[in-house]
């Protein structure tokens, strides 16, 4: 795991090696082990490669800050093929490496480590950007192939590990966070208005935006291609994609059961290999605690269990956490988180580097820091929500296709009737926010279901001006891509689909990356091997989902009962609480005025940006307790931190 950068110039100035070693030095935290650059200082030419005539002289540098996870005094990087010519920087965990050293050493490569990273090199060798479709892992990776003058840049499948990049006519830069690729020179600070009505709109930016204008993020399951030679960019272009098409019903709820127990158990096998300690993320749910049973019995030695703990009535799973951790005899350790956490804000803030608006990253920064001083390696259960089901507004989809359209226009008036009440948790407003939503087309009740603010409440919190631009884009764009070859399946399927393209890169792993990453911990994630998640799509529906008299239908049925037999019967029945914070307690109690002294400040970068009357009674609302609009207070507190980190 590490963090990496780099610069390609194709102006016939040389790389500023300075520059380079300030966007390696924003990345320590993300690879505390090592430091390493291509070429070596003191190389001559600053890297500078002749391709073609002198006029088309083209420069390259690659830096690389390593967290030293598998043959931690050998494999440093960046590390080039036999005869020097392909340099690979790469961030992330190849977890089938062994066996790809092996079939390349059949095919005559000799290699000089006994790391992951090695194998990419070669493999880039023999098969060019097709080497991508024989990785198994999670990766952020740049190749420089200084024979043809060109610059692969890719991202795994499933959106784990993040990579940025910045194209001009000087060249191209690259880095794993914004403020890493901020420190070349030639990458400018602007503002991008459509990714800030994006972020207002779902609490995060999705890729490719950022919230700078020009910085993109490769999107997961892309990558591309610079020539350098010629100075054109080839991609982004898709070597993955989950399975499309109607689901495989030929195999029978055991077969289905079976594959599954044995591709998470290969799965977690995998990734546990490791030179260094290694735990598990136990949050008392499904998926962890399924992802700690799988890994306590095939890690040797007693396995390292973490989870948080909430004051907080209705926020806290850590007595689930103790259940499981008792049942699989894992040494456990509980870490309290209290409002006094939002003294790490700032933090998180800089290094997410675009607008982010999840809560609950204040939970997984501290979660994380318990973590590393025992362990460097921990396994989450990331992934299971999006695949088997697992968010309230997958359940809200399964009801909806049940009601008729009559009855949904009924349901839908009634809802927009009933008044707000305080509480995110409240069951209310969750009714509330279902029935509002019914009479609406399914791709736009996923719109409603998903987002901070409605439409109408959206527009009357912008000023006018600021509204025109920011909110040009068409929100659904992307989740009809994502749609595309779906059209045969239930719009459950397809709600999960929206989910693992969009919420789960953009926001879940941003998330845990991060947050993870500032401690200088690699986290992995079975449930989000991309087999697995093959697997997971080609079941059938109703393998998912269970109706329960009553009460809501509950989801991830194949997983209960394929796991039943491994963990506490409580934890195997239990719904989805959500890993979250009480922030709007907070914001309503001891942090109301830390609140207001950032969003009523004179000097607010966002002032230009509000409606300020709408922002004041949004205020008043929630500090009277009237309604719950928590998430999107915080929401905007974290883009005026945002807008004040990068001075915007």
């Amino acid at each position: 795991m590490c963090g990496i950068a780099g610069i390609v110039r194709t102006d016939g100035r040389p790389v500023d090696r300075a520059a380079l070693a300030r966007m390696a030095a924003r990345l320590v935290h993300r690879g505390p082990d090592q430091e390493g650059f291509w070429p070596p200082a003191g190389a001559a030419s600053s890297g500078q490669q002749a391709i073609g005539s002198p006029a088309s002289a083209i420069c390259a540098g690659l830096a690389v800050r390593r967290l030293a996870v598998i043959d931690p005094p050998g494999s440093r990087q960046p590390i080039a093929n036999e005869d020097g010519s392909a340099v690979l920087a790469c961030n992330g965990e190849i977890y089938n490496y062994l066996d790809l050293r092996a079939a390349l050493a059949a095919r005559g490569h000799a290699f000089r480590t006994a790391g992951d990273a090695e194998p990419l090199v070669h493999l880039y060798d023999d098969f060019g950007e097709a080497f991508l479709e024989r990785l198994v892992g999670m990766f952020a990776l740049a190749v420089w192939d200084a024979r043809q003058g060109r610059l692969l840049l890719a991202r795994d499948r499933l959106g784990q590990k993040p990579l940025y990049w910045f194209r001009e006519a000087w060249g191209l830069a690259f880095a794993s966070e914004p403020a890493a690729l901020l420190e070349c020179p030639d990458v400018p600070r602007s503002l991008d208005r459509r990714a800030v009505g994006a972020y207002l709109r779902f609490g995060c930016v999705p890729a490719p935006a950022t919230g700078f204008a020009g910085v993109r993020k490769l999107p997961p399951a892309h990558y591309l291609v610079f020539d350098a030679a010629s100075g054109r960019l080839h991609g982004p272009a898709r070597y993955w994609e989950v399975p499309r098409g109607p689901a495989d019903a030929a195999a029978r709820p055991a077969e289905w059961r079976e594959r599954l127990r044995a591709a998470l158990a290969q799965a977690c096998g995998a990734q546990l290999a490791a030179d260094v300690p290694l735990g598990v993320l136990l949050s008392g749910g499904l998926d962890s605690s399924i992802v700690a049973a799988l890994a306590a019995a095939h890690a040797p030695g007693r396995l390292r269990t973490f989870t948080v703990r909430f004051a907080e009535a209705g926020w806290d799973e850590s007595p689930y956490a103790r259940a499981v951790a008792a049942r699989l005899g894992t040494e456990h350790t509980e870490i309290a988180v209290e409002p006094r956490c939002l003294e790490a804000l700032p933090e998180l803030v800089r290094h997410h580097g675009e607008p982010f608006a999840d809560s609950s990253n204040i939970a997984m920064y501290y979660l994380a820091r318990e973590a590393r001083r025992h362990v460097t390696v921990a396994l989450s259960g990331d992934g299971g929500d999006e695949s088997f089901g697992g968010y309230p507004r997958h359940a809200a989809m399964w009801m909806s296709e049940r009601i008729g359209p009559a009855a949904r226009r009924v349901l839908g008036a009634a809802g927009r009737l009933m008044p707000p009440r305080p509480g995110r948790k409240s069951r209310w407003n969750a009714l509330r926010r279902f029935l509002a939503a019914l009479d609406l087309e399914p791709l736009q009740r996923c719109l409603a279901w998903r987002s901070l603010f409605d439409e109408g409440g959206l527009r009357a919190l912008l000023a006018p001006d600021f509204a025109a631009e920011a909110l040009a884009d068409d929100p659904l764009g992307a989740w009809r891509e994502a749609l595309a070859g779906l059209e045969s399946r239930p719009w459950t399927d397809r709600a999960m689909a929206i989910d693992l393209a969009d919420y789960l890169p953009n926001d879940c792993l941003a998330k845990v990356d991060i947050a993870s990453m500032r401690h200088g911990l690699e986290v992995r994630s079975p449930m989000l091997d991309h087999r697995v998640v093959e697997l997971a799509r080609r079941m059938p529906l109703e393998l998912k989902w269970r109706a329960r008299a009553g009460r809501t239908p509950q989801g991830k049925a194949v997983l209960r009962e394929a796991f039943a037999d491994l963990l506490p019967a409580e934890v195997v029945s239990r719904g989805k609480m959500g890993f979250g914070v009480p922030v709007s307690d907070w914001l309503a109690g001891e942090h109301a005025e830390w609140m207001r002294s950032i969003l009523l400040d004179p000097g607010a970068r966002s002032r230009a940006m509000l409606n300020r009357p709408a922002a004041l009674a949004l205020i008043a609302s929630h500090a009277a307790r009237r309604a719950d609009h928590g998430e999107r207070l915080w929401s905007l507190v974290c883009l005026e931190l945002w807008l004040r980190t990068f001075r915007l």
